[in-house]
Formats: C-alpha cells, structure tokens, sequence
C-alpha cells in the first residue's frame, strides 16, 4: 500500500508516542496486571496512552478533535487484537529494533479512517 505525505505524518505521530509508553510498560510491568478477555488495559495505562498519543498528533499538525479520533482508534484496534502484556512486548521490541509490522498496520488502519 502506497501512503502519502498526511499519512505518513499520522503514522509518525502515533509511532511517536512509544517513547513516553516505556514509561508506562515499565510501570505497568512493576504491577500484576491482568488482562480481562476483552483485553481492556488498565485506566491509568490507557490515559497515559491517550495523552502520549494526542501530544504527539497535535505536534505533527493534527488538530484537537483528529488527535482524539486517530489515539481512541489504535487504543481501540490495539485493545482489541493484543493482550496488554503482547502489546507492551511489541512496544519494547519496537524500541530495540525496526517498528513492529503489526504497529504500523494499526497506524495505517487509523490514518485511513481519519482520512476518509
């Protein structure tokens, strides 16, 4: 799939709020946190996602509202395919290396919704 210059600004912002999620991992990994089957992660987890995550869009130019829409869709797809513990797994691997194939795909997915 071929992305443009708006999403690729989208999916940069969203990949960028994983340098304030390693906060939250190691928090989070301090803690027993389990996972209900619907994977819901913890409040103060998806707070701190949700904040992270709308700075970082209102830094690359998004507005107010198009932050909330786009951070509310990875918190929701992420919620929605990963256990909190596999989703802070790919974040941590997402630091040491190449950006997770599976991230990207949810950041392509909201960028094309908040587009169309």
């Amino acid at each position: 799939m071929k992305t443009t210059f708006r999403q690729q600004s989208l999916i940069t912002a969203f990949l960028m709020t994983f340098s304030i999620m390693v906060y939250c991992i190691n928090e989070a990994n301090s803690q027993t946190i389990q996972s209900s089957p619907e994977n819901k992660y913890p409040q103060d987890f998806a707070e701190t996602y949700q904040a992270s995550c709308q700075f970082n869009a209102v830094t690359k130019g998004l507005s107010q509202e198009q932050s909330k829409i786009l951070c509310d869709c990875t918190l929701n797809q992420f919620q929605s395919k990963y256990t909190l513990e596999k989703f802070q797994k790919l974040l941590k691997e997402s630091k040491k290396e190449k950006t997770s194939e599976d991230l990207i795909e949810v950041g392509e997915i909201c960028a094309e919704k908040l587009i169309n």
